[in-house]
């Protein structure tokens, strides 16, 4: 393990603390033989928060620099290198499964970007979703064979998406970089992925 993943992992529990707090971050790096940690903070509470477990696991943090500032967040930016750090992020044994990350997203998307993500999910599918053991809501969709309504998309659990994910990911293993494109579209959904996806995702945009 190198010196990035092991300040990762020693600091893990405030570094997924930090979404959970409102806190965006922007950056996740090794910068002088320290864990540099970037983001933004909703209110001085939150900024506290975190600061409260930093110094929990470490209090004098000698091996951190973490750069919270208060106000509208930094954020990630929207792009290819968003996209191919999400397929990264996607594709790696050190985050949840691909199904799981999805129905995350999923559930911090808004009706348009839910109908969007369902329809690219059943085109990919295609012939292999019928006669699936689908969820009765999705199955439903299906018998009708069009397009997917943002009001359609709101009543869809979040857990459905993972079953209709696993099986567009048997199906055609490229949907990853297709809904990775689809949310590189739309950065303030991604941000609601764990801290360990995200430190990934900075990292890999971080280098190109």
């Amino acid at each position: 393990m190198d010196q990035l993943e092991q300040l990762k992992e020693k600091y893990r529990s405030a570094l997924e603390l930090m979404p959970q707090q409102g806190v965006s971050v922007s950056k996740v790096a090794l910068q002088d033989n320290k864990l540099y940690v970037q983001g933004s903070a909703p209110s001085q509470d939150a900024k506290n928060a975190v600061w409260n477990r930093i110094k929990e696991i470490d209090s004098s943090y000698s091996d951190l620099t973490c750069d919270i500032t208060v106000g509208s967040p930094a954020g990630i930016q929207s792009g290819p290198s968003l996209a191919s750090g999400l397929s990264e992020a996607f594709r790696s044994d050190q985050t949840p499964p691909f199904p799981q990350m999805l129905s995350s997203l999923f559930t911090h998307s808004d009706g348009q970007q839910r109908a969007g993500l369902l329809n690219q999910l059943m085109a990919s599918a295609g012939p292999s979703l019928m006669g699936a053991a689908l969820p009765a809501s999705l199955s439903n969709l299906l018998k009708g064979g069009s397009q997917v309504t943002p009001a359609q998309a709101e009543q869809i659990p979040p857990d459905a998406i993972q079953h209709l994910a696993e099986h567009a990911q048997n199906a055609n293993p490229s949907i990853i970089d297709q809904v990775s494109g689809f949310y590189s579209d739309h950065p303030k959904v991604v941000q609601a992925l764990g801290a360990g996806a995200l430190a990934m995702i900075m990292s890999h945009v971080n280098r190109r």
